[in-house]
């Protein structure tokens, strides 16, 4: 058999039945995707104490990660998940290793907005200091505990987007990192806004 011609789907089932010829045919044919997004991240996080060779090898784990995860019946194409299981991989590594520096919990992440001149703060979502003041002085546990509540709400591209802008990336740049038009990424900002205004709502 020629694995050569069997596509995506074809090759991740073999490859999950520890087929060595497809699954490394899988990681050929992605190498270069892999290579790619490493780099683009690192042009942003070079100066956070990140390697290089770090990135790709949270790219790589990600990348196994939806070999063994994918399911073809869930209508999105292997290179779309892939994408967003490496996404996910190394902005974990990134928060990891930011954590004393970007700490969710006592700093308030602007959201900014496209259409809107008035900055709108993330804590400013999950807390009202005008009835419950108390609020202001959040445990970091009770951050975390929302944190977590906001990420179950979020769709994988906008899990993606909230991540990078907890640390501190732009619209633009996070375009850039995703390989998605500024509009999109700005149509994910004001969803995951109307998701924490939500939640905020409910509390």
């Amino acid at each position: 058999m020629d694995y050569r011609e069997l596509n995506d789907n074809e090759l991740i089932s073999l490859a999950k039945e520890h087929n060595e010829e497809a699954l490394n045919l899988l990681h050929t044919k992605y190498k270069p995707l892999i290579d790619l997004k490493s780099k683009k991240y690192y042009k942003y996080v070079s100066n956070k104490g990140i390697e290089l060779s770090d990135l790709m090898q949270e790219c790589l784990v990600g990348f196994e990660e939806s070999i063994k995860d994918f399911n073809p019946d869930d209508n999105v194409t292997f290179y779309t998940f892939t994408n967003l299981c490496m996404d996910r991989q190394i902005l974990t590594e990134i928060k990891r290793v930011n954590r004393d520096k970007y700490r969710i919990l006592n700093e308030a992440i602007p959201l900014e907005s496209l259409d809107t001149e008035k900055d709108i703060n993330l804590i400013d979502y999950l807390k009202d200091n005008t009835d419950n003041p108390e609020l202001g002085l959040l445990e970091e546990v009770e951050y975390q505990e929302l944190y977590n509540k906001i990420k179950k709400k979020l769709t994988d591209l906008e899990e993606c987007v909230f991540n990078l802008k907890l640390q501190n990336f732009n619209y633009k740049e996070i375009a850039d990192i995703l390989d998605k038009d500024p509009k999109s990424i700005d149509n994910a900002i004001q969803r995951i806004k109307t998701k924490i205004k939500e939640l905020q709502d409910n509390l």
